[in-house]
């Protein structure tokens, strides 16, 4: 399943005004790809509102159990909202498919 995932954080969470907490950032990037992989997560985008404390992904998983492990990486204090969401194009293919059936 493809999920949108919205991660936000208040200022005083942000790791690029508080120095203390860019380490901890940093080691958790470096293994964020592949404990992703590890976990059955296929990233398709991860990107960046920076002055609107705000991160989308993107991701694939038949897990959401996994995908809730691998956004608890961040050591950052974090309001997440997970959508399942499908291809625009996947959708209007089924809706064309259930019209012709009607």
């Amino acid at each position: 399943m493809l999920f949108h995932v919205t991660a936000t954080h208040l200022p005083e969470h942000c790791p690029l005004y508080n120095p203390e907490m860019q380490a901890g950032m940093a080691d958790a990037g470096k293994n964020i790809e592949a404990t992703a992989t590890e976990l059955g997560i296929k990233i398709h985008f991860s990107v960046t509102g920076a002055p609107d404390h705000v991160i989308f992904h993107l991701v694939e998983t038949e897990s959401l159990e996994s995908l809730r492990r691998w956004l608890a990486l961040v050591p950052i204090k974090q309001d997440f909202r997970i959508t399942p969401v499908e291809s625009t194009i996947a959708a209007s293919t089924s809706i064309g498919q259930d019209a012709a059936r009607r």
